[in-house]
């Protein structure tokens, strides 16, 4: 007897342990997703989004806050002015994690040690947000994107007198370095951001202010803790998943032509050049004509980005000591003293502007690009150069 009711009992477990299985393995679940960088410009950066799976109902779903509408009515204006709005869409599982093992990303899967009460939290914070009422937010690449977005739900599906505990690394960085770390891929890219970012951005950033970059946070949440009233600790993190392997591209071109090689290269042709003038006696009026002209199209545009966008830390560029309109204004007097046969005292402006910033920049607080000193000095020795021709 005894026997047999081993028999029975064994049989029992053996058959509603699979099934204990199956039930824990279907349990619902929420998770960050990060996408590690792919090729293209607007993917150097990586990606942030959020996921709820419950395989009971159904439901397995990832919530994206980085869709914006290309086709919106004065996107370029918005965009350069800093008035771009982003959207959070929410897309199927298959499809969003499709699309990333198409770019070759990585994506990685923390599923975050939540309880049923802060599960629903979260999943009624999204459900709320994705409202077309509420869906859509102003877009701030260091302080309101898809990543401070995605960690901002997190931090406020817990309850009251609960709080997220992140162990930062000790390391410190300014918001240029950490662009500076994704951008080095594509020089030009990494040299036109550095025209726009003035001073803030070399401000020193620890601990949750750089959590705007996908992999910054995704280290953060792996070692972060849930703090209770009664001072209990218990990890954020309850399991990471690699649910996208990264492809990387054997055959990516390394770009050699890089703005410290035009630069460069501008900077020994005008040597040159103005080397033929003094021994030939003669004027290359069209090599300050396109310095002019490209110097004050490149001041415009960064006047506009100081004083009118309301992009993050543009507004406190000091590189409009060198490049602003002025050459624009000077433009039309050279050349009406090219016709004239005038002396060019007009160009003591553009000398004295091209001393100044090769002078105080090394010392201001803003880190300028090494291409931007070589163009200083290069109209510094136009400027000089024509100053001191001999007019026929």
């Amino acid at each position: 007897m005894n026997r047999i009711l081993f028999l029975i009992i064994s049989i029992l477990f053996a058959y509603s342990a699979p099934l204990h299985a199956e039930n824990e393995e279907k349990r619902p679940f929420v998770s960050l997703l990060t996408c590690s960088p792919a090729e293209e410009v607007y993917e150097l950066f990586g990606h942030t989004a959020l996921r709820y799976c419950n395989p009971q109902k159904g439901y397995d779903i990832v919530f994206n806050y980085g869709v914006f509408d290309f086709n919106e009515p004065g996107f370029v204006s918005k965009f350069v002015s800093g008035e771009t709005d982003y959207m959070l869409v929410a897309i199927d599982y298959p499809f969003f994690i499709q699309e990333y093992e198409l770019r070759g990303s990585q994506v990685t899967e923390q599923v975050l040690a939540f309880d049923s009460v802060q599960m629903e939290r979260f999943i009624a914070k999204l459900r709320m947000n994705c409202h077309p009422a509420n869906r859509i937010y102003r877009y701030n690449y260091f302080y309101n994107n898809c990543t401070t977005k995605a960690r901002d739900i997190i931090e406020t599906s817990l309850g009251n007198g609960e709080k997220i505990k992140y162990n930062h690394s000790q390391e410190q960085t300014t918001f240029r370095e950490e662009v500076h770390r994704f951008t080095h891929v594509s020089p030009w890219y990494k040299f036109g951001i550095d025209l726009l970012l003035g001073y803030k951005a070399d401000i020193t950033q620890e601990g949750r202010t750089l959590q705007f970059i996908p992999s910054t946070l995704m280290k953060d949440i792996a070692t972060a803790t849930i703090v209770t009233d009664s001072d209990s600790l218990k990890p954020l993190m309850a399991e990471e998943n690699i649910l996208s392997e990264e492809i990387y591209a054997d055959d990516k071109a390394t770009i050699l032509f890089t703005p410290e090689l035009a630069f460069a290269l501008l900077l020994i042709l005008t040597l040159a050049a103005t080397y033929i003038e003094r021994k030939k006696k003669i004027t290359f009026w069209g090599i300050d004509l396109c310095l002019l002209t490209t110097q004050g199209i490149a001041g415009v545009l960064i006047t506009y980005m100081v004083f009118c966008s309301s992009h993050p830390t543009v507004d406190s560029n000091m590189l409009l000591i060198l490049l602003n309109p002025l050459p624009l204004l000077i433009l039309p007097i050279y050349i009406y003293n090219v016709v004239k046969h005038r002396k060019q005292q007009i160009m003591w402006l553009q000398a004295a502007t091209s001393a100044l910033f090769l002078a105080v920049g090394p010392f201001l607080p803003q880190d300028f690009p090494t291409p931007i000193y070589m163009f200083a000095t290069t109209q510094l020795i136009r400027s000089l150069s024509i100053i001191t021709q001999k007019q026929k």
